[in-house]
């Protein structure tokens, strides 16, 4: 991949051979190791693992019973390709990496349980439907974290951050992964420009700001000082309510931890 100008064919082939970030796959070679066979605890886990949760939204959409609207969720997308496939995929996803291999980098895929936690409460709030969410905001990153993943020099070379949401967007098109979560990915940076799902544009928009906040990186330095005040005003939501869901988000964050660490708390 030609770490100047990757196309959506590059990012493709590398998305096959990308392996997951080292802690997370920790997690899914001890599942498949210990033959758990539990639905939910199988799935806890996939929640916490962008690869291989685009690797099943990717398959249920392509499925010919797949419906107009799309399969929008990590949850009807496992039961869309059934549960044998979904044990397949994680074997695969599994089996370890060559020490040549690409990997996810530990701080992006940090980046992408925050925001997708972030998202999922965000989501609650605004009464939108927080699976959906919570899939955008896992995924929203994938295109700039394959790139990261796959370059041998990162700090010589970047991906432009508007660049690097339309790659995602449109690889998400090809697989014929829905509108619903295509468009707030590619108006990620510029969500008032959305005219499909542009609520949900906005609310990943000051996703990637707490993000930031969270992570204690400045993730959008145009907004260094804060949240965009138009959205925040459209969304009728005060900046000090954001500030009070960074704590909500850590807490959340907990949780998903227990679950990396095996201990996956009642559903």
């Amino acid at each position: 991949m030609d770490p100047l100008n990757p196309t959506i064919e590059d990012l493709d082939r590398q998305f096959e051979i990308t392996a997951p970030a080292s802690r997370i796959s920790k997690s899914l070679r001890s599942l498949v190791a210990e033959g758990n066979v539990n639905p939910d605890e199988i799935i806890s886990l996939i929640r916490l693992e962008p690869l291989l949760a685009t690797r099943i939204l990717r398959e249920a959409n392509q499925l010919a019973t797949a419906p107009n609207e799309g399969y929008c969720s990590i949850e009807e997308s496992v039961t869309a390709i059934g549960f044998k496939r979904m044990y397949d995929l994680l074997g695969l996803y599994s089996h370890g990496s060559d020490a040549d291999d690409p990997t996810y980098s530990t701080d992006m895929w940090k980046r992408a349980i925050t925001c997708a936690v972030c998202m999922e409460n965000l989501a609650d709030k605004h009464r939108l439907k927080r699976q959906t969410a919570y899939a955008i905001g896992l995924t929203h990153s994938l295109a700039a974290a394959i790139f990261e993943a796959n370059q041998s020099h990162p700090r010589d070379f970047q991906l432009d951050s508007q660049e690097a949401a339309e790659l995602t967007e449109a690889m998400m098109r090809n697989w014929s992964l829905p509108v619903a979560i295509t468009d707030p990915v590619r108006f990620q940076y510029n969500p008032l420009d959305c005219q499909t799902t542009g609520k949900m544009a906005c609310l990943l928009n000051l996703s990637k700001w707490i993000t930031g906040v969270v992570r204690e990186v400045d993730e959008l330095p145009e907004q260094a000082a804060g949240p965009d005040v138009l959205i925040l005003n459209l969304l009728g939501e005060g900046e000090q309510t954001l500030w009070n869901l960074v704590t909500d988000v850590s807490d959340s964050l907990h949780q998903a931890d227990a679950v990396v660490q095996g201990n996956c708390p009642s559903r």
